[in-house]
């Protein structure tokens, strides 16, 4: 494990930087050790979008922090603006804040730019099914809902 150490001090490694990472967060299920090469891989290649949203899924599933979160796939998102992936992610973060109907515009939108990906379409029905659950499509308050219950997760 030491060689893997040094290549977080090598900013050329940007390809093994972002692998040790997937591997660790998906294959050995350590999310949180993956954390420190993604930082790196993000210092020297700030708009790799792929470290961003491997980013922002353990800052969101892992961490709990839903401003970091956001702020991972809104940075995908300032360079490509229709990265189905990304937006899709920022709607998730949506509904872990409980704005429902700001979570099923969103999951609107970006059906509309990937209509092939079946998991939004499968997202979006949930949001719905919320939604319709509780009889409201104004903002929700997160306060007094928990909104997804494990359902929605953002996508690798």
């Amino acid at each position: 494990m030491a060689g893997i150490l040094r290549l977080q001090e090598k900013p050329v490694f940007r390809s093994a930087l972002f692998n040790i990472a997937l591997l660790l967060s998906t294959e050995l299920q350590s999310p949180l050790e993956a954390v420190p090469y993604l930082q790196q891989l993000l210092k020297h290649y700030p708009d790799h979008h792929k470290g961003l949203i491997l980013l922002g899924d353990i800052y969101l599933n892992n961490m709990q922090d839903i401003d970091g979160a956001e702020k991972c796939f809104a940075k995908v998102l300032e360079t490509d603006r229709n990265h189905a992936q990304a937006r899709h992610n920022l709607c998730v973060v949506y509904v872990e804040r409980g704005e429902l109907a700001r979570a099923e515009r969103c999951l609107s939108s970006v059906l509309r730019i990937a209509p092939q990906e079946e998991y939004i379409r499968n997202h979006l029905g949930i949001v719905r099914a919320k939604i319709n659950d509780l009889g409201t499509k104004s903002e929700l308050d997160a306060r007094h809902l928990n909104p997804t219950n494990g359902a929605l997760k953002v996508e690798l």
